[in-house]
């Protein structure tokens, strides 16, 4: 029985590190790095749209998307748009050393006819 509760107690424990880390990472790059804008850009749209950048030289970037809505997802692909990888959150720091595109998917509130929406991508330059 004693090796059972060891077992769960280090699983639970792995967690918490792996959650430490990740937040602890993220609070390095935005707190050691300039934001140097990439495209700021807000707009005004109706019904369920989204944003795709242009073609992004590799690097760090931090991208942030915000909506009177809902920012449904960030996603990464490659220059023949296949994903590399999704983000269900309004911003993240993703790193690349190939060119890669950033889509953010937005839905709409429910009744509104028009709502704004805005996305920011900036490139991580050590201070």
């Amino acid at each position: 029985m004693g090796l059972i509760k060891k077992l769960i107690v280090g699983f639970f424990l792995l967690i918490v590190i792996g959650i430490v880390a990740v937040f602890g990472m993220q609070y390095y790059y935005l707190n050691a790095y300039d934001k140097v804008p990439v495209e700021v850009k807000t707009e005004t749209v109706s019904g369920d749209v989204f944003y795709l950048s242009h073609v992004l030289d590799p690097g760090k970037y931090y991208i942030n998307a915000s909506s009177e809505g809902t920012v449904e997802k960030i996603t990464i692909l490659d220059q023949e748009g296949n994903v590399l990888t999704e983000s269900e959150t309004n911003s993240m720091i993703y790193g690349s050393n190939k060119p890669f595109q950033v889509r953010v998917d937005y839905k709409s509130p429910l009744n509104v006819d028009s709502y704004k929406v805005s996305v920011g991508i900036y490139v991580l330059e050590k201070k």
